[in-house]
């Protein structure tokens, strides 16, 4: 075959992404001046397939393709046959092979790869703000958030951003402190957007002096005094009766049973 300038028709029943990566990165093993690569998407009918496989013919090209449906890979292998035109189904070998491997078969559902891909990157765009929305940064995005967690410092509101991050929600938090003025914007959100984070005084008193013991720091002003963390949940209750959102007192709770909780009562709205 001529390999000077090497034509390459890729066809498949969706993006074509995968297929021309593949050709991509195999084709420079190659020693090949030239190489054309045409990409054809969408390809759900056997017309389709006829009026590729004729400028195949005319072009002199190869056809590598990612076809899932059983009736349009035979469809192409019959008359690409016919007139000589090289094929190369990417995707049977690792079917077949998996298929034996696995003792199943395969689903054959077009786009399953690309709809693994869209929830891998949903699932990156919301731990991105996650981060960006943590302890308050990035106010102009609140909006934005499904979720808005507020509590006192040591309410664990940070892992459990992250922890509703992964089940693909956007978490925004927010350190709730007498000194502290609240952004306007958090009045603007609706009220079944954000759930408070309550926890005992005493049970927080711990916490704080744990915390403060294994960061070897030294004692930080009224950072664990108990008188200060009373005045705390204290305000951090009347803002939460004033936004008249949802509370959950995490004392002595796991993160994985605050998360149950807030999504059950995100799966009933």
């Amino acid at each position: 075959m001529e390999t000077d300038n090497l034509s390459i028709f890729v066809l498949s029943d969706y993006t074509g992404k995968t297929a021309e990566t593949v050709i991509d990165s195999v084709i420079v093993q190659f020693e090949i001046e030239n190489v054309e690569i045409r990409r054809f998407a969408d390809i759900v009918d056997i017309e389709q397939l006829e009026d590729i496989i004729n400028q195949a013919k005319e072009a002199g090209a190869i056809i590598a393709y990612t076809l899932v449906s059983p009736e349009l890979c035979d469809y192409l292998e019959k008359e690409t046959s016919m007139f000589d035109i090289p094929t190369i189904d990417i995707l049977e070998p690792f079917l077949t092979r998996f298929s034996k491997i696995l003792e199943q078969q395969p689903q054959l559902e077009v786009g399953l790869s690309y709809k693994i891909s869209h929830d891998a990157f949903q699932k990156m765009n919301c731990i991105d703000y996650s981060m960006r929305c943590d302890e308050g940064q990035d106010i102009n995005k609140l909006k934005e958030a499904d979720i808005i967690l507020l509590g006192v410092s040591r309410t664990s509101k940070t892992p459990l951003s992250m922890y509703l991050s992964n089940y693909n929600y956007k978490v925004a938090n927010l350190s709730l402190s007498p000194e502290v003025k609240l952004p306007q914007e958090i009045y603007e959100i609706p009220a079944e957007k954000i759930i408070g984070l309550t926890i005992e005084a005493e049970s927080l008193h711990k916490i704080r002096k744990k915390r403060l013991k294994v960061m070897e720091f030294k004692a930080v002003s009224n950072y664990t005094d108990l008188d200060r963390i009373k005045k705390e949940l204290n305000y951090a209750q009347q803002v939460m009766d004033e936004l008249d959102c949802e509370i959950i007192d995490v004392t002595d709770t796991a993160i994985e049973e605050i998360a149950a909780q807030i999504l059950n009562k995100k799966n009933k709205t």
